[in-house]
């Protein structure tokens, strides 16, 4: 089984060794890494070239939105990738050296589509957190009142096999959910069409700080809030073909006829 290591990367030069570090020290051997990078100067990557399976390509920032320029550049580090399966990477995360292996013992024992593997936060003095877990979101009265989207819990905690990735591309137009980044749209894609796993934890370390691309839309009282959510079920109805009349529903459609 080989893997596919997609790292996205803008302008995060503080960060990005430690990054390509921890996916080149894994203990698990068939694997590539691929750094996908719109910073707005080209990061200096010679040493980590002398690996075999590595490979670096600047990309040309193609939008405004910074979800559109991840998109972006990991769809054009897709198409450079050979691995059964694809692992996301923010440039300033990590993982750990057994991840790679964790997921592969994890993969031959159960037919594992898309897995979210759960996180430990990682902040500025290094101290480790592990991401909390929402139990209502698993409660089926709170699913079918207010809302039924799963919890995300960021891109590089994400896995998919390659082929589901490519369909991903080919039949969920993107591009056209500007406020969305990658991790929710292929969350809620593949719950609807396949198999969704969260197994495994403490194997990805997601850096928090003032920069991290959701952080934009977190108060609820900022019109960035409530127009991503608009985004959101908008998105939902596409991939479904139907809406979902809800509490939330409502509640983002009544705001956004305000803003």
């Amino acid at each position: 089984m080989r893997f596919s290591i997609l790292i996205n990367c803008h302008n995060q030069a503080n960060y990005i060794d430690e990054c390509i570090l921890s996916t080149l020290n894994q203990n698990y051997e068939n694997f590539e890494v691929i750094v996908a990078d719109s910073s707005d100067k080209k990061l200096n990557l010679e040493k980590f070239k002398l690996h075999k399976n590595f490979k670096y390509i600047h990309i040309e920032k193609s939008s405004q939105h910074s979800e559109m320029n991840q998109m972006h550049k990991i769809e054009q580090g897709f198409k450079e990738a050979s691995g059964d399966y694809i692992c996301l990477l923010d440039g300033d995360d990590k993982f750990s050296d057994k991840k790679l292996n964790k997921l592969a013992e994890c993969i031959k024992s159960s037919d594992i589509i898309f897995n979210q593997d759960i996180p430990f936060l990682l902040y500025e003095n290094d101290k480790k957190i592990s991401l909390k877990i929402k139990k209502y979101k698993k409660n089926n009265i709170f699913r079918k009142l207010v809302i039924d989207w799963p919890q995300i819990y960021g891109t590089s905690s994400i896995t998919i096999k390659k082929n589901i990735l490519k369909s991903f591309f080919n039949k969920s137009d993107p591009y056209k959910w500007k406020y969305l980044a990658i991790d929710v749209q292929l969350i809620l894609f593949c719950s609807i069409n396949f198999k969704v796993s969260n197994q495994l934890d403490q194997i990805t370390f997601k850096r928090k700080h003032d920069r991290n691309l959701g952080d934009l839309y977190l108060n609820i009282f900022s019109k960035n809030f409530w127009k991503r959510r608009k985004c959101q079920h908008d998105f939902y109805y596409f991939l479904k073909k139907k809406r979902t009349y809800n509490f939330d529903y409502f509640i983002t459609y009544l705001i956004s006829i305000f803003l």
